[in-house]
Protein backbone atom coordinates (compact mmCIF):
# COMPACT_ATOMS: atom_id res chain seq x y z
CA UNK A 1 0.00 0.00 0.00
CA UNK A 2 1.73 3.52 -1.50
CA UNK A 3 0.65 6.51 0.67
CA UNK A 4 1.45 9.98 -1.04
CA UNK A 5 2.95 12.36 1.05
CA UNK A 6 3.02 16.05 0.45
CA UNK A 7 2.20 19.44 1.62
CA UNK A 8 -1.98 19.93 2.75
CA UNK A 9 -3.64 22.87 1.17
CA UNK A 10 -3.65 24.77 5.33
CA UNK A 11 -0.04 24.36 4.93
CA UNK A 12 0.54 25.91 1.83
CA UNK A 13 -1.59 28.71 2.93
CA UNK A 14 0.61 29.18 5.97
CA UNK A 15 3.73 29.26 4.52
CA UNK A 16 2.49 32.00 1.79
CA UNK A 17 1.09 33.86 4.81
CA UNK A 18 4.70 33.67 6.60
CA UNK A 19 6.25 34.72 3.20
CA UNK A 20 3.52 37.50 2.88
CA UNK A 21 4.32 39.09 6.61
CA UNK A 22 8.10 38.65 6.03
CA UNK A 23 8.29 40.42 2.26
CA UNK A 24 6.25 43.20 4.09
CA UNK A 25 8.50 43.85 6.37
CA UNK A 26 11.82 43.57 4.56
CA UNK A 27 10.84 45.79 1.20
CA UNK A 28 10.39 49.19 3.30
CA UNK A 29 14.06 48.45 4.62
CA UNK A 30 15.18 47.67 1.53
CA UNK A 31 18.28 49.51 0.88
CA UNK A 32 17.98 50.38 -3.04
CA UNK A 33 16.63 53.97 -2.37
CA UNK A 34 18.95 55.22 -0.48
CA UNK A 35 22.28 53.44 -2.45
CA UNK A 36 20.80 55.44 -5.60
CA UNK A 37 20.80 58.65 -4.01
CA UNK A 38 24.48 58.04 -2.43
CA UNK A 39 25.72 56.71 -5.64
CA UNK A 40 24.22 59.88 -7.53
CA UNK A 41 25.74 62.21 -4.33
CA UNK A 42 29.13 60.47 -5.59
CA UNK A 43 28.65 61.09 -9.39
CA UNK A 44 27.30 64.54 -8.81
CA UNK A 45 30.27 65.75 -6.71
CA UNK A 46 32.55 63.68 -9.36
CA UNK A 47 31.49 66.41 -12.14
CA UNK A 48 32.08 68.93 -9.96
CA UNK A 49 35.52 68.09 -8.87
CA UNK A 50 35.41 67.47 -13.39
CA UNK A 51 34.63 71.08 -13.58
CA UNK A 52 37.30 72.42 -11.39
CA UNK A 53 39.77 69.82 -12.86
CA UNK A 54 38.90 71.78 -16.13
CA UNK A 55 39.46 75.15 -14.84
CA UNK A 56 42.88 73.86 -13.66
CA UNK A 57 44.05 71.82 -16.52
CA UNK A 58 43.35 74.84 -18.82
CA UNK A 59 43.72 77.45 -16.89
CA UNK A 60 39.94 78.85 -17.74
CA UNK A 61 36.79 79.46 -16.17
CA UNK A 62 34.09 76.52 -15.87
CA UNK A 63 30.86 76.05 -14.30
CA UNK A 64 28.40 72.89 -12.91
CA UNK A 65 24.88 74.66 -13.90
CA UNK A 66 21.68 73.30 -12.46
CA UNK A 67 19.10 74.07 -15.13
CA UNK A 68 16.33 72.51 -12.91
CA UNK A 69 15.43 69.92 -10.15
CA UNK A 70 16.49 67.14 -12.37
CA UNK A 71 19.13 68.22 -15.15
CA UNK A 72 22.81 69.98 -15.06
CA UNK A 73 25.48 71.10 -16.93
CA UNK A 74 29.11 71.84 -17.28
CA UNK A 75 29.76 74.78 -19.28
CA UNK A 76 32.53 76.54 -20.42
CA UNK A 77 32.93 80.78 -19.39
CA UNK A 78 31.36 81.12 -22.63
CA UNK A 79 28.19 79.19 -20.95
CA UNK A 80 28.59 76.63 -23.93
CA UNK A 81 27.82 73.06 -22.53
CA UNK A 82 30.63 70.96 -22.47
CA UNK A 83 30.27 66.95 -22.89
CA UNK A 84 30.56 65.04 -19.90
CA UNK A 85 32.78 62.04 -20.36
CA UNK A 86 30.91 60.01 -17.63
CA UNK A 87 27.56 60.76 -19.23
CA UNK A 88 28.50 60.72 -23.08
CA UNK A 89 25.68 64.14 -23.17
CA UNK A 90 25.68 67.56 -22.75
CA UNK A 91 23.32 67.29 -20.40
CA UNK A 92 22.81 64.94 -17.74
CA UNK A 93 19.11 63.80 -16.18
CA UNK A 94 19.56 62.81 -12.09
CA UNK A 95 18.21 59.12 -11.88
CA UNK A 96 14.66 58.66 -11.46
CA UNK A 97 13.29 59.59 -8.13
CA UNK A 98 15.98 61.65 -7.44
CA UNK A 99 16.15 65.66 -7.62
CA UNK A 100 17.95 68.87 -6.39
CA UNK A 101 17.46 70.16 -3.20
CA UNK A 102 17.90 73.71 -3.08
CA UNK A 103 21.28 74.92 -3.37
CA UNK A 104 22.69 76.91 -0.22
CA UNK A 105 25.41 79.70 -0.65
CA UNK A 106 24.73 79.25 -4.65
CA UNK A 107 22.36 82.38 -5.43
CA UNK A 108 22.36 81.68 -9.02
CA UNK A 109 22.43 77.62 -8.99
CA UNK A 110 25.79 77.18 -10.12
CA UNK A 111 29.61 77.16 -8.82
CA UNK A 112 32.45 78.74 -11.27
CA UNK A 113 36.15 77.70 -10.83
CA UNK A 114 38.53 79.81 -12.09
CA UNK A 115 41.92 78.90 -13.28
CA UNK A 116 43.69 78.32 -9.64
CA UNK A 117 40.42 76.11 -9.07
CA UNK A 118 39.11 78.86 -6.59
CA UNK A 119 35.17 78.70 -6.53
CA UNK A 120 32.40 81.87 -7.34
CA UNK A 121 29.21 82.16 -7.16
CA UNK A 122 28.46 84.28 -10.45
CA UNK A 123 30.24 84.04 -13.59
CA UNK A 124 31.45 88.39 -13.98
CA UNK A 125 35.00 88.54 -14.00
CA UNK A 126 36.36 88.69 -11.69
CA UNK A 127 32.69 87.41 -10.05
CA UNK A 128 31.78 87.07 -6.06
CA UNK A 129 33.83 84.75 -4.45
CA UNK A 130 31.98 81.93 -2.76
CA UNK A 131 32.23 83.30 0.77
CA UNK A 132 31.05 80.09 2.94
CA UNK A 133 30.52 76.63 2.63
CA UNK A 134 27.94 75.75 -0.62
CA UNK A 135 25.45 72.82 -0.10
CA UNK A 136 23.89 70.84 -2.45
CA UNK A 137 21.60 68.56 -1.44
CA UNK A 138 20.59 65.11 -3.64
CA UNK A 139 17.39 64.40 -2.25
CA UNK A 140 15.42 60.78 -2.84
CA UNK A 141 12.18 59.41 -1.05
CA UNK A 142 14.21 58.47 2.05
CA UNK A 143 17.33 59.82 2.11
CA UNK A 144 19.13 63.41 1.31
CA UNK A 145 22.66 63.20 0.74
CA UNK A 146 25.01 66.87 0.41
CA UNK A 147 27.16 67.90 -1.71
CA UNK A 148 29.58 70.82 0.42
CA UNK A 149 31.83 72.79 -1.55
CA UNK A 150 34.73 75.05 0.55
CA UNK A 151 35.29 78.41 -0.31
CA UNK A 152 38.88 79.21 -1.09
CA UNK A 153 39.90 75.78 -2.01
CA UNK A 154 37.28 74.55 -3.31
CA UNK A 155 37.49 71.01 -2.05
CA UNK A 156 34.32 68.76 -2.16
CA UNK A 157 32.87 66.48 0.27
CA UNK A 158 29.40 64.25 0.21
CA UNK A 159 27.80 63.79 3.61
Amino acid sequence: MSTLKGFTFIEFVIVLIIISVLVAIAIPMWPGTSINASAQADQVAADILYTQTLSLTTGERHRFVRLSTTTYQIQDSTGTAIRNPGAGATTITLNSGITFGTFTNLPNNLIVFDGKGIPYTTTAIPGTTLAAIASIPIVSASLTKTIQIRPTTGWISVS
